[in-house]
């Protein structure tokens, strides 16, 4: 009972993911669950089964084999994968690091699928956006509201738009696939904590570190970039940028962190902190550019580092 169960709401919000586009994300968070609970409540093999039975139930209520297939693939491992580890004991941290390169492998394939076996490409993706951005001028050109000026400066806006799509579009999904992918597990040990599930190893946000040699990240992308911009070599340039682009992402979580972390030790009222937390918003590309200046130090210095620590302490996990 528990396996059909799963499988017709995994089949449901499959359908819903399919169907309704708005509730992709949504559903991309919600559908590996059922297989953590089913991997901790029960054992592997009940969860493959019943990633075989909404496989076939998909397919048969949905025109499209291939994009059933797919959506399968999108969330059936990640749940097996957050279930064993989670059935398993393994710590947060080295949770974390799993599934960062499981994302990005999910990312890498998703880009191949998309763009080598399906036919299409980043320039087939980029000048449909530049049609759907002429059609958009000609219209506005039709009701009056550009002049030639005007349709001159938006034209050369889109050209901008279109070159920043085709540079970081590889980064843009990497970095969208991390997300999705650790916001599912930690979702999967809340929830399985209120099921009465024993989930260890409780993670405080405030207090997540990098290792120190994640600084590699920064130098790796910045020598691709610039080796790639000396030797005119447009695909080392193209991926340096992307490093650096999901290496800015990693280092901005990491900033607030730190940044929440000193929120929190202030001795002061609330509503304070609340007004700080208010005027961080307001003024976001200075706490943007803040936090991630502090994210890029963190790791070699331990700025969160407590009197009395040892030098072990700036290790990061």
């Amino acid at each position: 009972m528990e396996v059909i169960i799963a499988t017709t709401v995994m089949a449901l919000l499959g359908l819903l993911g399919l169907y309704i586009a708005p509730l992709f994300f949504l559903i991309m968070l919600l559908l590996p669950l059922p297989l953590v609970y089913l991997i901790l409540k029960r054992d592997l093999l009940y969860a493959l089964l019943a990633v075989v039975l909404t496989l076939f139930m998909l397919m048969f209520t949905f025109a499209n084999i291939k994009s059933a297939g797919l959506l399968v693939f999108q969330f059936a491992p990640l749940g097996i994968l957050i279930g064993l580890m989670l059935k398993n004991n393994v710590t947060v941290d080295k949770s974390m690091a799993v599934l960062f390169f499981w994302a990005l492998l999910i990312a890498a394939l998703n880009l191949l699928f998309s763009f080598m076996l399906s036919g299409a490409g980043i320039s087939q993706v980029t000048e449909e956006f530049r049609a759907t951005m002429d059609q958009m001028a000609q219209i506005y050109n039709q009701n009056g509201l550009l002049d030639e000026s005007d349709r001159q400066q938006y034209l050369a806006l889109t050209e901008q738009i279109v070159n920043l799509v085709q540079t970081f579009l590889p980064g843009s999904v990497a970095v969208w696939n991390i997300m999705l992918t650790m916001s599912t597990y930690f979702i999967a040990r809340y929830w399985m904590r209120s099921l009465g599930f024993t989930i260890p190893n409780n993670f405080h946000f405030t207090q997540w570190r990098l290792p120190w040699y994640s600084i590699w990240l920064i130098i790796i992308g910045l020598a691709l970039t610039l080796g790639g911009d000396e030797l005119s070599w447009q695909l080392m340039e193209v991926i340096g940028k992307n490093i650096l682009y999901i290496a800015a992402f990693i280092f901005f979580v990491l900033g607030m962190a730190i940044i929440l972390h000193f929120i929190q030790l202030w001795r002061v009222s609330k509503v304070v902190k609340i007004i700080i937390m208010l005027v961080m918003l307001l003024y976001l590309p200075f706490t943007a550019m803040v936090a991630l200046t502090i994210g890029i130090i963190d790791p070699v210095v331990n700025i969160r580092r407590q009197p009395g620590e040892d030098g072990d302490g700036n290790k990061g996990g």
